[in-house]
Protein backbone atom coordinates (compact mmCIF):
# COMPACT_ATOMS: atom_id res chain seq x y z
CA UNK A 1 0.00 0.00 0.00
CA UNK A 2 1.31 3.15 -0.96
CA UNK A 3 1.49 6.14 1.84
CA UNK A 4 2.53 9.64 1.87
CA UNK A 5 3.67 9.44 5.18
CA UNK A 6 7.13 7.42 5.60
CA UNK A 7 8.86 6.34 8.87
CA UNK A 8 11.14 9.32 9.73
CA UNK A 9 8.46 12.04 8.46
CA UNK A 10 7.52 14.54 11.54
CA UNK A 11 4.76 15.08 12.53
CA UNK A 12 2.49 17.97 14.74
CA UNK A 13 -0.09 16.48 16.16
CA UNK A 14 -3.16 18.38 18.00
CA UNK A 15 -6.51 18.94 18.20
CA UNK A 16 -9.73 16.72 19.76
CA UNK A 17 -13.11 15.85 20.08
CA UNK A 18 -13.17 18.72 23.46
CA UNK A 19 -13.20 21.90 23.21
CA UNK A 20 -9.77 21.90 25.58
CA UNK A 21 -8.98 18.00 24.99
CA UNK A 22 -7.31 17.01 27.99
CA UNK A 23 -4.42 15.53 26.29
CA UNK A 24 -3.63 19.06 24.75
CA UNK A 25 -3.09 21.58 28.02
CA UNK A 26 -3.23 25.28 27.24
CA UNK A 27 -4.36 24.41 23.86
CA UNK A 28 -0.53 22.93 22.97
CA UNK A 29 0.76 20.81 20.08
CA UNK A 30 3.13 17.73 20.27
CA UNK A 31 5.76 17.07 17.49
CA UNK A 32 7.00 13.84 17.14
CA UNK A 33 9.06 11.83 14.51
CA UNK A 34 6.86 8.66 12.50
CA UNK A 35 8.83 5.52 13.52
CA UNK A 36 7.31 2.76 12.51
CA UNK A 37 3.82 1.27 11.24
CA UNK A 38 2.43 -1.37 12.67
CA UNK A 39 -0.90 -3.78 12.11
CA UNK A 40 -3.62 -1.41 13.27
CA UNK A 41 -7.21 -2.42 14.12
CA UNK A 42 -8.34 -2.70 10.50
CA UNK A 43 -6.62 -3.66 7.64
CA UNK A 44 -4.97 -0.04 7.29
CA UNK A 45 -1.76 0.16 9.37
CA UNK A 46 -1.54 2.81 12.63
CA UNK A 47 1.21 4.54 12.84
CA UNK A 48 4.12 4.93 15.87
CA UNK A 49 5.19 8.08 16.73
CA UNK A 50 8.16 9.02 18.96
CA UNK A 51 7.09 12.22 20.27
CA UNK A 52 10.23 14.64 21.74
CA UNK A 53 9.03 14.90 25.19
CA UNK A 54 7.09 13.00 27.26
CA UNK A 55 3.35 13.72 27.77
CA UNK A 56 1.00 12.58 31.08
CA UNK A 57 -2.29 12.23 30.28
CA UNK A 58 -4.29 10.86 33.86
CA UNK A 59 -1.29 9.56 35.16
CA UNK A 60 0.08 7.53 32.46
CA UNK A 61 3.13 8.96 31.65
CA UNK A 62 4.64 8.02 27.86
CA UNK A 63 6.11 9.35 25.02
CA UNK A 64 5.10 6.70 22.32
CA UNK A 65 2.03 7.30 20.63
CA UNK A 66 -0.15 4.84 18.36
CA UNK A 67 -2.22 6.87 15.64
CA UNK A 68 -4.99 4.58 13.89
CA UNK A 69 -6.95 6.65 11.44
CA UNK A 70 -10.27 7.83 12.18
CA UNK A 71 -12.63 7.72 9.36
CA UNK A 72 -13.45 4.93 6.76
CA UNK A 73 -11.21 5.16 3.27
CA UNK A 74 -9.01 7.59 5.17
CA UNK A 75 -5.32 7.20 4.06
CA UNK A 76 -1.62 8.08 5.25
CA UNK A 77 -0.89 11.51 3.69
CA UNK A 78 -0.06 14.63 4.96
CA UNK A 79 -2.78 15.86 7.10
CA UNK A 80 -5.28 13.67 8.64
CA UNK A 81 -7.65 13.05 11.64
CA UNK A 82 -6.84 9.78 14.22
CA UNK A 83 -7.27 8.22 17.29
CA UNK A 84 -4.11 8.55 19.87
CA UNK A 85 -3.32 5.58 21.95
CA UNK A 86 -0.56 6.57 24.36
CA UNK A 87 1.48 4.37 24.99
CA UNK A 88 4.43 4.32 28.04
CA UNK A 89 6.05 1.14 26.57
CA UNK A 90 7.26 1.00 22.85
CA UNK A 91 4.27 -1.03 21.31
CA UNK A 92 5.20 -4.70 19.85
CA UNK A 93 4.43 -4.91 15.89
CA UNK A 94 0.78 -6.84 16.19
CA UNK A 95 -2.69 -5.70 15.71
CA UNK A 96 -4.17 -3.94 18.39
CA UNK A 97 -6.26 -6.87 19.50
CA UNK A 98 -3.35 -8.90 19.73
CA UNK A 99 -0.60 -6.29 21.88
CA UNK A 100 -0.53 -5.11 25.05
CA UNK A 101 -2.14 -1.64 25.13
CA UNK A 102 -1.85 1.29 26.07
CA UNK A 103 -4.00 4.36 27.12
CA UNK A 104 -6.94 5.61 24.88
CA UNK A 105 -5.92 9.68 24.99
CA UNK A 106 -8.20 10.56 22.00
CA UNK A 107 -10.93 10.26 18.97
CA UNK A 108 -10.17 13.04 17.05
CA UNK A 109 -6.64 14.69 17.10
CA UNK A 110 -5.38 15.92 13.65
CA UNK A 111 -2.08 15.33 12.78
CA UNK A 112 0.52 17.56 9.70
CA UNK A 113 3.82 16.52 8.50
CA UNK A 114 5.94 19.13 9.31
CA UNK A 115 9.31 20.22 7.74
CA UNK A 116 12.01 19.30 10.28
CA UNK A 117 12.98 22.46 10.70
CA UNK A 118 9.57 23.74 11.71
CA UNK A 119 8.92 21.13 14.15
CA UNK A 120 11.20 22.14 16.97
Amino acid sequence: MPQALSVGDRLRLSGGYDYEPRWLPNGQSYFGTLVAFIPGQNAIPAAVVQLDRPITVDEVIGEVLVLELRYKGAMWKETETVHVELCPFVPESRSWQHREQGKWVESHATYHRVDAENAL
